[in-house]
């Protein structure tokens, strides 16, 4: 995909596939201030154990995502 087709998605729930075929479920966030030729994205998702920390996964740019729907109605993708 492209910069121009994720940046819609920034700041909501997300169902994402990577290229590598993994599926990511949470908050997209982008940073494009790392000045080395793309977005950073990050999905956050609720922590694995009741009290644990939220879990992140970065995506090294826009070209990694294969897929990516809104998932506004899915609780276990909201932040």
């Amino acid at each position: 995909m492209t910069d121009d087709e994720v940046r819609p998605y920034v700041g909501k729930a997300v169902r994402l596939t990577r290229d590598d075929g993994v599926v990511l479920a949470g908050t997209l966030h982008a940073d494009a201030g790392h000045g080395h030729g793309h977005v950073h994205y990050a999905v956050v998702s609720d922590p694995i154990r009741e009290g644990g920390e939220m879990v992140t996964a970065v995506i090294h740019g826009a070209d990694r995502i294969t897929e990516i729907e809104d998932a506004s109605n899915d609780p276990a993708a909201v932040e």
